[in-house]
């Protein structure tokens, strides 16, 4: 079950007008979250049944929140949902470690099937939740725009595309 950890506390202005300037597009065409827009940082997955894993957009904030949330994040997600937007039931992409951690700027109902029983969990703003994203999960429609900023480990097969374009990279 999803559980709040922690909150921003006195920097949560700053994230929301941080979020609020971040390059987000309709860069994942999700069929699960129509009209959500979205921005990868350190890696970015295209969600594909074999995912295109490339750099991303660098930011110092976001590594200093995701190294002291979640040590050796590979990818962070930062989406924003306006309002009447939500993301239907599902499970995060395979390449993904089922543990992640997402900072919500907004309120949310975040909801899990349970096995057959659906929990929804209000999110206050600024919430520091620890989720299992293999478990079937969602948002219900936001009434006012929200930002969730997801930090997640890829699995280890994955990890070896990670160190290929590491590789790669630091050659050019």
């Amino acid at each position: 079950m999803v559980e709040i950890l922690s909150n921003l506390g006195p920097s949560l202005a700053d994230w929301h007008q941080w979020a609020a300037e971040q390059p987000v597009t309709d860069l994942l065409h999700s069929r699960y979250a129509k009209g959500r827009l979205e921005a990868y940082y350190g890696l970015g997955i295209s969600l594909s049944q074999q995912p295109r894993i490339y750099t991303a957009h660098h930011d110092h904030q976001v590594t200093r929140l995701g190294n002291h949330w979640l040590a050796g994040w590979h990818s962070a997600l930062l989406c924003k949902y306006g309002p009447g937007v939500g993301i239907n039931p599902h499970r995060d992409h395979t390449c993904f470690q089922p543990w992640a951690i997402m900072v919500n700027l907004g309120t949310a109902n975040f909801f899990e099937y349970l096995g057959k029983d659906k929990v929804i969990t209000p999110l206050p703003d600024g919430a520091i939740v620890r989720l299992n994203t293999k478990v079937l999960h969602g948002v219900l429609p936001v009434k006012q725009t929200r930002y969730s900023l997801t930090f997640r480990h890829l699995k280890p097969g994955f990890r070896e595309i990670t160190r290929q374009l590491s590789f790669h990279l630091e050659k050019t």
